[in-house]
């Protein structure tokens, strides 16, 4: 018996894909995942190259957005990015504090 990770619809005849998604949930939820991976990755890089404060913060905050979408994929048991949404988020968190501190 299978049950969706993201859904937890499940039961006797019901199928998950190798992530343990259902077929409603699958494309969806694998395709939101990749999305927000991307925008972290862009994101960091953009961070890395800026000069700016405004632009530092901006992408930041895209970034941010994104991880906490991403957070709520992993408390479901789902693997999002490397590094973990949980660690990006926490790890920016402080640098945006460290910002507007300054």
């Amino acid at each position: 018996m299978a049950k969706c990770r993201w859904c937890d619809k499940g039961g006797l005849l019901s199928r998950t894909d190798k992530l343990g998604l259902c077929k409603s949930c699958g494309p969806e939820v694998s395709a939101d995942i990749e999305n927000h991976s991307n925008v972290i990755y862009e994101e960091m890089h953009v961070f890395e190259r800026a000069v700016e404060a405004p632009e530092k913060l901006t992408a930041i905050d895209k970034l941010l957005a994104s991880a906490e979408k991403l957070v709520a994929y992993e408390n479901k048991g789902l693997e999002t990015c490397s590094p973990p949404a949980k660690l990006v988020l926490a790890e920016y968190t402080g640098f945006r504090a460290d910002l507007v501190g300054s």
